[in-house]
């Protein structure tokens, strides 16, 4: 596995990919994640390689550029937008994008939300698979997002497991998030129930605010990797390790104290953090 870089998921979005690039390099990281839609706007496929190339960095991967939550006609007209994406990854050899999945529903139940993921995420999927490009999706683990909501879904490694199985297929694996692993009631044990490396597409790293129970934290209120110990980070992290997982992880925080410092601070504190639980 691979430090990547993302100042979108730090808080700071809007930043150039150019100067994604810049910061990854300065602190040490071995790749970035990108907006596919940004990067093919601002670069031909040959130079954003030639950028990657000359800065010795991978491309950590994508997110799904495809409005599947909402409604009908915005989901079909962003699947037709889809394949020019699919293009530019694979002349760029991006292999990897991710999503994730909403773990309630107001309005459909548990069985007609899981037809409606499986009949939207299956024909990105097959074309995900066709061009070569691996789709991890997230579970989202904290129990307080599934309190008041109407139904309940998909918020673990056996539900997600269940949908990517539906799918079917060869290309399917899963984000893997800390807090979201952590809140879920994962454990080190669980990494069994993932046959191999392959099937870990993408993973964030973060902690937890101390002095909650699981049923009281807040999906957007997380702290730095390391920061308070309050996640079993170094039980999933040898869970990776032990994996062979050869991918990009990243720092995803959701910390407004992070996001209020200067930029540059931000990024190394971040740094910092995820090099504080990475396996020796």
């Amino acid at each position: 596995m691979y430090k990547s870089f993302s100042s979108g998921l730090l808080g700071f979005s809007g930043r150039s990919i150019k100067d994604d690039v810049s910061m990854a390099v300065k602190y040490g990281y071995e790749g970035i994640n990108i907006d596919i839609d940004k990067a093919a706007i601002n670069f031909s496929p040959a130079e954003f390689s030639d950028l990657l190339l000359k800065n010795s960095l991978k491309c950590g991967g994508f997110g799904l550029p495809v409005q599947f939550r909402k409604d009908k006609e915005t989901f079909e007209k962003d699947l037709r937008a889809l394949k020019p994406y699919c293009e530019f990854a694979r002349k760029t050899q991006v292999n990897r994008c991710i999503t994730w999945i909403m773990p309630y529903s107001d309005t459909l139940d548990y069985k007609a939300n899981f037809l409606l993921h499986k009949e939207r995420l299956t024909p990105v999927a097959k074309m995900f698979e066709e061009y070569g490009i691996r789709f991890g999706l997230e579970f989202v683990g904290p129990p307080s997002l599934r309190r008041g909501k109407a139904h309940g879904f998909i918020y673990n490694l056996d539900g997600c497991k269940e949908l990517l199985e539906a799918i079917g297929t060869s290309n399917l694996g899963y984000l893997l998030d800390l807090y979201h692993w952590d809140l879920a009631g994962q454990t080190y044990v669980d990494f069994k129930k993932v046959p191999d490396n392959e099937r870990v597409v993408m993973v964030h790293i973060n902690d937890a605010p101390r002095g909650l129970s699981p049923e009281e934290q807040e999906d957007q209120k997380r702290e730095l990797p390391g920061a308070t110990g309050v996640l079993r980070a170094g039980e999933f992290m040898k869970g990776l390790q032990d994996l062979k997982y050869d991918g990009p992880v990243l720092v995803e925080p959701f910390n407004a104290p992070l996001k209020a410092l200067p930029y540059e601070d931000a990024v190394k504190a971040a740094k910092a953090g995820m090099d504080k639980i990475w396996p020796k």
